[in-house]
């Protein structure tokens, strides 16, 4: 084994321990903090990505405006985000003018692109929360990021050892589509071992007891998976194009918050938008 999957494997395991630890503070607005300080490291990263590092006042307002929005209720948004946004753009636009010499006006419209992107991807965490109660919505948010990491998990391992044709060479030439078939399947697999083993904690130790549609499951899961893929590229494309290897170094051999949410913030909403129209978990009568 050499160094590098050491260190990835200790910081894979660093990283589990944290978010248990997070998750023990699910129904609290901890967890909404949490949710907010990764939106706003996230976007400090992707505006590095268009070489807006440097201009203080655009960082600023951007990566506050992002932490702003999980402490939106979900009911709410329209009578709180729409003046929150309408300020947002006038200080662009303010910064634009002022900046015009080292900011560009297609860079302020990436930087509002992802500083709406990311902070909603992040906040269908919370809206889970609110809509569904903890117990259902916590099962719903490990299907989303068993969806992202256990995906990457699977094809980082299968296209090492079987992958043969090049998926995205362009713009991931490690990535295979051995590679993403064998994450589909581990994603499916361990997904549904996660929610079995979940129901049963909640059974055991919290009196919840929940009902898993283990076929419903096993037919999202691919959906989910895909999804992660496309947000991983995505963010290749956009890491690519600024001249990036990693887009930060905060996790010791994977990278930035970009490099280890970026499949999330894709598997995140369409877990949202699927448990909005399918039962994947509820309470057991």
């Amino acid at each position: 084994m050499d160094i590098h999957m050491k260190q990835r494997i200790i910081t894979s395991f660093v990283c589990l321990v944290i978010l248990f630890a997070v998750l023990a503070f699910f129904d609290t607005w901890l967890f909404n903090l949490v949710i907010a300080a990764i939106a706003a490291l996230a976007l400090y990263e992707l505006l590095g990505a268009v070489h807006c590092r440097g201009i203080l006042s655009l960082n600023l307002v951007c990566c506050l405006y992002g932490a702003a929005i999980p402490f939106i209720p979900h009911g709410m948004t329209s009578s709180l985000l729409a003046p929150l946004t309408a300020v947002y753009i006038f200080l662009l636009f303010l910064i634009l003018l002022r900046e015009h010499r080292r900011v560009s006006a297609q860079q302020i419209g990436f930087c509002f692109f992802v500083s709406l992107a990311v902070p909603f991807a992040m906040s269908t965490t919370v809206y889970l929360r609110q809509r569904e109660g903890w117990p259902v919505a916590l099962g719903l948010i490990l299907v989303a990021l068993s969806g992202a990491w256990m995906s990457d998990t699977g094809a980082y391992f299968t296209g090492r050892f079987l992958g043969r044709h090049k998926l995205a060479p362009e713009i991931s030439p490690k990535k295979t589509v051995e590679g993403a078939i064998g994450g589909v399947v581990v994603c499916v697999v361990f997904t549904l071992l996660i929610l079995w083993g979940y129901a049963a904690i909640c059974g055991q130790f919290f009196g919840v007891r929940l009902a898993v549609h283990y076929g419903t499951l096993a037919l999202i899961m691919p959906l989910v998976s895909v999804s992660g893929m496309l947000g991983d590229l995505s963010a290749s494309v956009i890491k690519r194009q600024g001249g990036l290897k990693d887009y930060g170094t905060i996790f010791p051999g994977h990278g930035g918050i970009m490099d280890r949410f970026d499949s999330a913030l894709f598997t995140m909403p369409t877990v949202f938008l699927l448990s909005h129209y399918l039962t994947i978990i509820g309470l057991a009568a």
